[in-house]
């Protein structure tokens, strides 16, 4: 029972520093954004998988979206668009990590959670298919 305090005391600060700045801000979901006439109907596919239509803002999962992912965006009669999406390391997040310790910044590192995908915003560009 003496030993409870002295576990406390240094459980306590290790949840503390554990706790990255992309794990408490990052979200579970990335947003990808598609800009294009609205009156052309498009759907979104990431590595041959149906995730939405494409136009305005898509809101996946974070899991959805892997480092050498390929986006597509398909639309009948026209070309298909392909876009290879990567995951890098957010700035911000990785200096507001580095502002706290560098603790959380290994945690981030490790869970994936400081990873975004890039590009997320996509300029729809409708070429009629020959």
């Amino acid at each position: 029972m003496k030993h409870y305090p002295l576990l406390l005391t240094l459980l306590i600060p290790l949840f503390i520093l554990s706790q990255g700045c992309a794990t408490i801000f990052g979200g579970r979901t990335n947003t990808m954004v598609f800009n294009g006439p609205p009156d052309v109907q498009s759907q979104v596919f990431i590595d041959d998988t149906l995730v939405g239509q494409a136009l305005g803002k898509l809101v996946l999962p974070k899991q959805t979206i892997q480092h050498g992912s390929v986006l597509e965006i398909r639309t009948e009669g026209y070309e298909t668009q392909e876009y290879l999406i990567l995951r890098k390391p957010h700035a911000g997040l990785v200096i507001a990590d580095f502002a706290v310790g560098a603790v959380p910044l290994i945690f981030d590192v490790a869970n994936g959670n400081i990873l975004r995908p890039v590009p997320r915003k996509f300029d729809l560009d409708y070429t009629k298919q020959e």
